[in-house]
């Protein structure tokens, strides 16, 4: 779980913001104990108007993760994940991160530019105490980096000389173990970078993926089947379960000839040229009989839903951080709202961070009564640089409502649209 994220001079983001899960106590379902005497909040939303800059936060913590996770096979290769803010596009950026991992504390920071990682150091709490994992400082192009390791690792010299070694200037130190084999045992690197890529996703979780890959592979799971066929009767969208089907596909011969022609793989050739697909039927339920409806047919509503079951499905049955864009959209308010119970009631040591427009949330006692979970974001007018507010550090009246008190305006993150009058005549 993140339990604190740093991050200046990225997209919108000028001057440094910060986002807090750090919770008082644990008398809270909002609220889980990572460590002894430790309390995060397990769901954190961000409110603000369009082009506020709530999605650029989600998109750096996506980064600060990669950076540390991914490797380059090339020391030329740019890190594309440096989009500078415009006005100090020539200054680096700075991103900090404080996680758990196994119940154990990490912190770490990197600065880095289009070329290079200028500093990165990371820290642990191993015992409760703080120990150095790795730190890394930037010597020059084409030279190796001055790497020091904690002590507490144990790591062999030659070891520690390998990692040095394999340690390009654009990627983290962390990463080697993931782009080479290293002979030596280096278990807390490989452990972490493993449960990493296991718990910390990309933001709107395998977007990439289709739907039918996705129900296709948890039809698969009989637990995961399980739970999808429940989602989906709990979601009153009248489907009682789903099916994965085989559909007759025509291939046009014009289509054929074009994709013979193209310089591509047999294997992708056949793919496209198969005259079968595979898609999924869903079975629905009327007092006159059952009856399927295919994919194809669901609403854009019912779509969304079932494409973010994937991430719920994870975060209860395991320990997971998913970053979700504009949950909501295209959704009923109470069955977004369902959603987010069923996580928060179901989940243990999982953490969803959301952006969202459904400001009706705040009207809900449970987010009311935890206003640390909440963010409210807008952009200084006169940097045009986004910033980060949490709900509890208003000063408001425990009796006062959040969702109010945001509708009038007074917790800002609001848009100024001006006279609803129009004048075209200059």
């Amino acid at each position: 779980m993140i339990r604190e994220f740093r991050v200046n001079n990225y997209l919108s983001i000028r001057d440094m913001q910060e986002l807090s899960f750090v919770a008082k106590n644990g008398a809270s379902e909002l609220v889980v104990e990572v460590s002894e005497g430790v309390f995060l909040y397990k769901l954190g939303i961000l409110y603000g108007s369009n082009a506020s800059g709530k999605s650029n936060m989600l998109i750096a913590l996506n980064e600060v993760f990669r950076l540390l996770v991914q490797p380059k096979s090339d020391a030329a290769q740019e890190i594309e994940g440096f989009h500078p803010f415009v006005l100090t596009k020539d200054e680096p950026t700075q991103m900090f991160v404080s996680f758990y991992v196994g119940g154990i504390r990490y912190d770490y920071n990197v600065v880095f530019n289009n070329k290079f990682i200028l500093n990165e150091t990371l820290w642990y709490y191993p015992n409760k105490s703080k120990s150095l994992f790795y730190e890394r400082s930037f010597v020059g192009d084409n030279l190796q980096a001055d790497i020091k390791f904690g002590s507490s690792l144990k790591l062999l010299v030659r070891t520690q000389d390998s990692i040095r070694e394999n340690t390009l200037n654009n990627h983290s130190v962390l990463s080697v173990c993931r782009k080479t084999a290293l002979k030596d045992d280096i278990a807390p690197f490989t452990n972490l970078h493993s449960r990493i890529m296991e718990t910390y996703h990309e933001v709107d979780g395998d977007a990439d993926k289709g739907l039918v890959e996705i129900l296709k592979a948890a039809y698969d799971i009989p637990k995961k089947r399980r739970f999808y066929n429940t989602m989906l009767q709990k979601a009153d969208l009248n489907i009682m379960e789903y099916r994965p089907t085989i559909e007759d596909r025509i291939v046009p011969d014009e289509y054929r000839n074009r994709i013979m022609m193209e310089n591509i793989s047999d294997d992708a050739k056949e793919a496209l040229l198969r005259p079968t697909s595979h898609s999924v039927a869903f079975v629905n339920h009327s007092t006159g009989g059952d009856f399927t409806i295919p994919l194809k047919w669901q609403s854009k509503g019912t779509m969304k839903y079932i494409r973010i079951l994937e991430a719920l499905y994870n975060m209860i049955v395991g320990s997971h951080v998913y970053c979700l864009d504009e949950l909501g959209e295209d959704l009923h308010y109470d069955l977004l709202y369902y959603y987010l119970n069923v996580f928060i009631y179901n989940s243990a040591e999982s953490q969803l961070i959301i952006t969202s427009q459904e400001t009706s949330l705040l009207s809900q006692d449970l987010i009311n009564d935890n206003r640390g979970a909440v963010w409210f974001v807008e952009k200084n007018k006169e940097t045009a640089s986004s910033e980060y507010s949490r709900g509890d550090s208003f000063g408001l009246h425990k009796n006062l409502s959040l969702y109010n008190s945001y509708r009038i305006g007074r917790l800002g993150a609001l848009p100024d649209l001006g006279s609803i009058f129009i004048n075209l005549e200059g």
